[in-house]
């Protein structure tokens, strides 16, 4: 299938590469995938350095209790 339009700009193609693959040259480059920067996974607020952690007891209120 070839197109005769870029989909991004909507420019005329001219070149047969540019009409198979849909989009022009400036596009291409302008589009070209970028790998995704590493955003490390924050930790669960669960995990605190230092804090401690103290059972939740049966008959304690809680905030769903009535």
């Amino acid at each position: 299938m070839t197109a005769a339009v870029c989909r991004v700009c909507g420019r005329r193609l001219r070149s047969e590469k540019a009409r198979a693959r849909g989009i022009g040259p400036v596009c291409a480059r302008r589009t070209r995938q970028q790998p995704a920067p590493h955003i490390p996974t924050p930790a669960p607020d669960h995990h605190v350095p230092g804090q401690v952690e103290l059972p939740l007891v049966h008959h304690q209120p809680t905030l769903w209790s009535r």
